[in-house]
């Protein structure tokens, strides 16, 4: 009885929106094309500006949206590499009016949809905070293999990674550390040493990072910025996508993703095998990671969706496995709200040989969180979220003191109110947390457009950074320099910040620019320092602050195909405590790349030129890495639609040089790496 019970009760929430729409409710419906080429287009994004409803395009181009209120909305077709289109329509009561849309193609297009940056769906110009994106067919023709080798082409943010056994994927968002940094896969958390290098870059739509504070909206860690890896929809019609390739210190890549649907049911199922025998025997890496989605959709209105993904990796001294498992269902309600529910569970096992001790250290621990989230527009010019979210962690092993585990309950509500051309933005976050009690963290954007394609948008915010079950009760014996114990604090505060953000973009002919300033202030951030010959602890420090410059131009230029990107960012960094600059962070980098497209021939090419200024490789700023120059070529060759080869050589003239992540000790060296890649349809 329960159980029917309990399936009636589904029932009636997934039915009950459609009791309403028989009255003073209508539809959209159209198709999508290339307009020069007249081909339907996947994949693109309709919505009603300022709304948070829209559909994307099927294969054949075709976008079906239901239960609209009656009245007159601005309507938006967009996706990435293609101009944008808006049309002013008028919906009537119990009627599908057609609105069909014909793009076309642009070099320096920036008009991607993306939610990341405030959980409901903007062109990325108009998004009230700053964020930078990547889409599939960039990823495509820098030849991307996995999330993480993407993150390097984005402006204002670094990334490396290094599988020596203390290692981990580095993301840089304006200057603040990967600690500062959380990543998110489909806007859900995810766990590991490598969290970007273990996502296929088969599987990937787009990548969104999100600069400056977002604890109001994701809680502990974003303080620099949220990296949020979009994957591919599920779609109607079969596909497989596979990636082989071989490169310096025989590392191997082999990706396989297929999709397809089971009438309404619909599947995705992604795997990765990656080896390397490294440079030395501190260096090899083996991974596989597996990921699988299933969807039903109803429509627009109503979706549920599955997801697990299972990882292992080994590499000198470590070995680490995480599965995750999720589910998250969207409720259409009347007046055009939604109700979204979302559960997540990981658990993670991880075995170190600390120091190269005989013995293994072994960890074990699981991430549960769970949210629920309204979205409306209950007012003309006001969009508002209101969510709750709960999220307990419990970790045992390590050499901990019994099983710790810890819970906090959170409370946002951010409300984005347009008043053309402005657009402002207010948010709050309330967390309570059972050891340090609650903690308050608002936020506020304004995005002003004083004049077609020129606009301005500034945020401030408050961000924080819980510390880790590791700093706080860790308990560890380090074998290396004659040995030494690695004891946690279970007095540490949570590190705060307040950042600032402040952009001015435009468009003039087929140029798009941006400069924008930065500045993060940090207090109580959390260090490691010897007490004794024999403990290594950590403590809140005191204070430091990152800030600076950022500047971003796209152009096409006379040729036909070819576009020219330059990237230049300006870094200050301080230690208040010290007054020294915080180490690893060079004043200057410049990245310029020149890119041909050739598509009769089914060929690009890209050069790219990287340069980093010198930066200092200690605290006490005595010892500095000296700057360096770089080329890169990136070339791949597409036959008959599905299947290209690709070439990427990295250090093009093998320019000596040093790198914090990439052998310290000694001199970097060219590197590169070649593949095919096949997409059936």
């Amino acid at each position: 009885m329960r159980k029917f019970n309990f399936l009636t009760m589904v029932s009636i929430l997934f039915t009950l929106p459609y009791s309403a729409l028989s009255m003073s409710y209508g539809g959209i419906e159209g198709i999508v094309v290339d307009i020069k080429t007249e081909k339907p287009l996947y994949n693109v994004n309709v919505f009603i500006k300022g709304k948070n409803i829209g559909e994307a395009t099927d294969s054949g181009g075709r976008y079906h949206i239901i239960g609209i209120p009656a009245g007159k909305y601005e309507i938006v077709a967009s996706i990435i590499g293609y101009k944008k289109e808006s049309k002013v329509i008028e919906v009537y009561p119990n009627q599908t009016i057609r609105v069909d849309f014909e793009l076309k193609e642009s070099a320096i297009s920036m008009e991607g949809v993306v939610v990341t940056g405030t959980k409901t769906e903007h062109l990325i110009d108009e998004s009230p905070v700053p964020i930078v994106m990547i889409g599939e067919k960039e990823l495509n023709r820098y030849n991307v293999l996995d999330a993480g080798e993407s993150m390097e082409y984005l402006s204002g943010v670094q990334f490396n990674t290094s599988f020596t056994s203390m290692a981990h994927d580095a993301l840089q968002i304006q200057g603040l550390s990967s600690t500062y940094s959380l990543i998110l896969l489909d806007g859900e958390r995810i766990g590991g040493r490598f969290p970007l290098t273990q996502i296929p870059a088969d599987m990937v739509e787009r990548i969104e990072v999100l600069k400056g504070p977002a604890s109001v909206l994701y809680g502990s860690v974003a303080i620099g910025g949220v990296c949020n890896i979009i994957t591919k929809k599920q779609g109607e019609k079969p596909f497989l996508k596979g990636t082989v390739s071989y490169g310096t210190y025989s590392d191997k890549v082999l990706s396989l993703t297929h999709g397809g649907a089971l009438r309404k049911l619909r599947y995705q199922i992604s795997g990765c095998l990656h080896r390397t025998e490294g440079r030395d025997k501190m260096s090899w890496h083996n991974s596989e990671n597996g990921i699988v989605k299933l969807g039903y959709k109803r429509d627009w209105r109503n979706e549920l969706n599955i997801r697990g993904r299972a990882h292992h990796a080994k590499l000198c001294n470590r070995e680490e496995r995480i599965l995750t498992f999720g589910l998250d269902g969207k409720i259409g309600l009347p007046k055009l709200s939604s109700l979204v529910v979302k559960a997540h569970r990981e658990n993670f096992h991880d075995k170190a040989h600390v120091g190269g001790a005989e013995e293994a250290t072994i960890t074990d621990g699981e991430v549960n969180r769970a949210e629920l989230r309204w979205t409306g527009a209950p007012f003309e010019k006001n969009l508002i979220i209101a969510g709750l979210e709960g999220l307990y962690e419990k970790m045992g092993g390590g050499n901990f003191t019994g099983i710790k585990s810890q819970y906090m309950g959170s409370f946002y509500l951010e409300d984005e109110i347009s008043f053309e051309p402005l657009t402002l933005l207010l948010a709050g976050r309330l967390d309570y947390h059972e050891q340090w009690g609650s903690s308050f963290n608002p936020q506020i954007a304004v995005r002003y457009e004083p004049i077609d394609k020129l606009f301005i948008r500034a945020s401030v915010g408050n961000a924080f950074k819980a510390p880790s079950f590791k700093h706080l009760y860790r308990r560890t014996f380090h074998a290396g320099g004659g040995g030494f114990w690695i004891i946690g604090n279970p007095d540490l505060k949570p590190e705060k910040s307040t950042g600032y953000n402040l952009e001015l973009c435009a468009y003039i002919s087929d140029i798009r620019g941006s400069v924008s300033s930065f500045r993060h202030d940090l207090k109580d951030m959390i260090d490691g320092e010897f007490i004794n010959d024999s403990t290594y602890s950590y403590k809140n420090i005191g204070k430091a602050y990152t800030q600076g410059i950022e500047v971003d131009i796209t152009s096409r230029i006379l040729v036909e195909g070819l576009t020219c990107k330059v990237k230049y960012q300006f870094l200050e960094t301080k230690d208040k405590e010290t007054g020294y600059e915080l180490p690893y962070r060079p004043h200057h980098r410049v990245n310029i790349e020149a890119s041909y497209q050739y598509k009769k021939l089914g060929l690009n090419l890209t050069l790219l030129e990287e340069y980093v200024g010198s930066q200092f490789q200690d605290s006490e700023n005595k010892s500095r890495l000296s700057s360096y120059c770089l080329t890169h070529l990136r070339i791949n060759k597409t036959f008959f639609g599905k299947i290209a080869l690709f070439l990427s050589v990295n250090n093009l003239f093998d320019v000596k040089y040093r790198d914090r992540w990439i052998y310290r000790d000694k001199d970097c060296e060219r590197t590169y790496k070649a593949g095919l890649r096949v997409n059936l349809k």
